[in-house]
């Protein structure tokens, strides 16, 4: 069954691309939405526990001050308000790690095909999945414009699942913002306010909604980065719409080459035509 350039550029088109999209739509405008008003909800749960405490019957040695009920409704309200926080950061930051794997996932089905002689990666660690499209499909991932933000993507993910690590301080180093806390940062944002100077060397909690921070520009940005890495691979193969990915020993004037080992090309297949100048073939 001949394959072409055209026919993978579509799997990418109507399957990764809209997916990805999603994803982050998904993430953005529904998901978050969980977290709105955030304040509001907290006043309300004050407001409802002042109220309860103001219901209950007094003893015989209150003395009408309910000052000490109303710093029990707030501190309520407060609690209510930062774990909130902490869990939309938390959100956040799991679904920076779930749209890495994602990226890794639908580059890896890509591989996946009954026309193809070959197999596919052994699993969808994006370096496997690099390595193949690069010695199967000519084309080097690492190359794209687009991978430097890729490959920041991926620290992210392995921060937010292990905390301090190699990737940790790799990241520290590219992206220093994302170990601070953008609350602090808008209280010393005022130019007349001089904004301390303080890292945590050690990460322990991203999964709590602490030490790493993924905003909602950041996740954009991100998930930006994976619809375009995606679309880079759909444009590689509409560049080669001429000519088809075939079961072949060989042709003139290839660009791709799947390949297989040697010891499995002792097996030539049935004679069938095939384009004289094919420039997008599959060795068996």
């Amino acid at each position: 069954m001949p394959v072409d350039g055209g026919y993978l550029a579509l799997r990418v088109r109507r399957n990764a691309i809209p997916y990805i999209q999603a994803y982050g739509k998904c993430v953005l405008g529904d998901i978050l939405a969980a977290f709105a008003d955030l304040k509001k909800r907290a006043d309300e749960i004050g407001d409802t526990e002042y109220a309860r405490l103001g219901a209950e019957p007094a003893d015989e040695n209150f003395d009408g001050d309910m000052s000490r009920y109303q710093e029990a409704a707030e501190e309520k309200g407060q609690d209510f308000y930062y774990t909130m926080v902490a869990l939309r950061q938390s959100t956040l930051n799991l679904f920076a790690v779930g749209l890495f794997h994602l990226v890794e996932q639908q580059l890896a089905h890509l591989c996946h095909d009954g026309a193809f002689h070959v197999d596919p990666p052994k699993d969808t660690n994006l370096g496997a999945v690099a390595n193949w499209y690069s010695a199967h499909f000519g084309l080097d991932l690492r190359t794209l414009s687009i991978w430097p933000s890729i490959d920041e993507l991926r620290l992210v993910a392995n921060t937010v699942k292990h905390a301090e690590g190699d990737s940790a301080q790799k990241l520290r180093e590219q992206r220093p913002e994302l170990f601070e806390d953008p609350s602090v940062y808008r209280i010393f944002a005022a130019p007349q306010i001089q904004r301390p100077i303080h890292r945590r060397p050690i990460h322990y909690r991203p999964l709590s909604g602490d030490d790493l921070y993924v905003t909602v520009k950041v996740f954009e940005g991100f998930n930006e980065a994976a619809t375009n890495l995606i679309e880079e691979v759909a444009r590689h193969f509409e560049a080669h719409l001429v000519g088809v990915l075939s079961v072949s020993i060989d042709g003139p004037n290839q660009d791709f080459v799947l390949k297989l080992p040697e010891s499995s090309r002792t097996r030539r297949p049935p004679t069938r035509s095939k384009p004289p100048h094919s420039r997008f073939s599959l060795i068996q």
